[in-house]
Formats: C-alpha cells, structure tokens, sequence
C-alpha cells in the first residue's frame, strides 16, 4: 500500500496532499536562489546560502518524525551505494564537464563556465589566490546545497507523490524542479551583459541536471537512506569545482 508523506497536523488540516505545499516551497526557496544572482551584488552569497539553509529545516518544520523516516532520515546505510554514489556522482560531473568542452570549448555558453562567472564576481574571492578561493568555493559547495538540495528535493518533493505516482514519476517530478532551479545557474542567468538566455545550451544543461537528479535518486532509493544522496552530490560540486579551478579558470582568481 503506498503511503503518503507525513506532513506534522498543523500543517495536515492546510494540505490534504502535500504537493501543493512542496510547490509554494519550491517557489519560496528558489526565489533565494534567484535574489542571490539577480539581486543586489551585497546579498549574492548571502541570499543563496539562506535559501539552502531554510532547505535543512523543511522536514523538522513540516514532517512528523514518521515523516522524517519516509524521506530517508534513518540511521541504516548502506555503505556499498554510498561508494556508488560517491563515483556515479564524480562520474556526472565529470561529463557535464568533458561535454560542455566538446560542446561550447570554454565561452560563456558552457555551463560550468558560467558557473566559473558567479565564483570571479565576488571580489572578496577574486583576490585570494586560486588554491584559497578553491577552498573557499568548494566547503560551502560539499556541505549547504547537497545537504539543503537533498533534503528538500530528493526527500520532501520527491516523496510527496509516492501516494498517487510510481517511484519513476516521483523521482521524475523531483528532478524537473531541481533541474529548473539549476536554470539560474545556466540558460536564464546573470552574466557579463547582464540577464542572459541561452535557450540551447540552457536546455542540455537542463537535461544533464534532470540527468544527475534520477542519479541521486537512485543511489537515494538502493542506499534506503537521504545521506547517500547527499554524498553523491557533494562529489559532484567537489569535481565541478576542480574544473572550473583547475581548468576553466585560466586566470588565477587573485588577478582577476
């Protein structure tokens, strides 16, 4: 019998079903995300580091501790799809990578280029040299988005729906919002001319997204447990970052 997603009684007596309330929170959290890059330069960090944070506290506010255990919050794991999760993530990233070169070599319509142009606009960062500025990016990147991001995608948007959807549409449905939040990052971002559309190289960043959120789902459902989602996500940030640092960013950040 499929079971839905505990939501805590308050919460309950507003959303019958919890979709509805997992939509306006994916609204609310993406908007964050959005200030932080479209907004003000002074909030740019600060507003996208809300956003995830606000994401690991999403099933104590709205989550019985029965709902808690539905998204994966269980002390079990297993350690072999941690290892899975830990290459299979690498290995997403790594194509992300190796195909945004063959695609778009390093111009502003690859994805992780433009990733690259968020990391050299924060001045603070842009005088450290590279090997601080790799520390000082890629910290944040392993910890507050793969633990907010998992969380709140792979468990509260991704169980929502277990009760009317198959566990391939649930992980789909996740995948779809997590892949358009990823927009703000590539295909609808701020870049060096300001508020940019790339819709071609938008949509395969879209696609490599969902892509790596079916990943993430997966070692989340054959772990049995949220951190082996989060494990595969933060190698995936991790090996991100090493190439932006290492290969895209020719300049060394202290001199941009």
């Amino acid at each position: 019998m499929k079971e839905q997603l505990e939501l805590s009684r308050p919460w309950r007596r507003l959303f019958p079903s919890p979709l509805p309330l997992v939509l306006i929170l994916f609204v609310i959290l993406t908007g964050f995300r959005a200030y932080g890059y479209f907004g003000r330069e002074f909030f740019h960090g600060t507003s996208v580091m809300i956003g995830f944070v606000l994401m690991w506290f999403v099933p104590l506010v709205f989550l019985t501790r029965y709902g808690r255990e539905q998204i994966g919050f269980r002390r079990s794991i297993s350690w072999k799809w941690m290892l899975y999760g830990i290459l299979l993530g690498g290995a997403a990233a790594a194509i992300c990578y190796l195909l945004g070169v063959l695609l778009y070599g390093k111009s502003d319509q690859n994805w992780f280029v433009s990733v690259a142009y968020t990391f050299q606009s924060d001045e603070r960062i842009a005088q450290l040299p590279r090997h601080l500025a790799f520390i000082a990016f890629t910290v944040p990147a392993m910890l507050a988005s793969p633990i907010g991001e998992e969380i709140f995608f792979r468990g509260v948007a991704e169980q929502a729906g277990r009760d009317r959807m198959s566990p391939v549409s649930c992980a789909c449905f996740a995948a779809t919002l997590f892949a358009l939040a990823h927009l703000i990052h590539h295909g609808i971002h701020s870049g060096l001319n300001g508020i940019e559309i790339m819709p071609v190289s938008g949509t395969i960043w879209f696609i490599l997204i969902f892509a790596s959120s079916l990943v993430f789902s997966l070692v989340r459902q054959k772990g049995g447990s949220i951190w082996t989602a989060v494990f595969a996500h933060a190698t995936f940030n991790l090996v991100m970052n090493i190439t932006i640092f290492y290969s895209l960013l020719v300049t060394d950040p202290k001199t941009i």
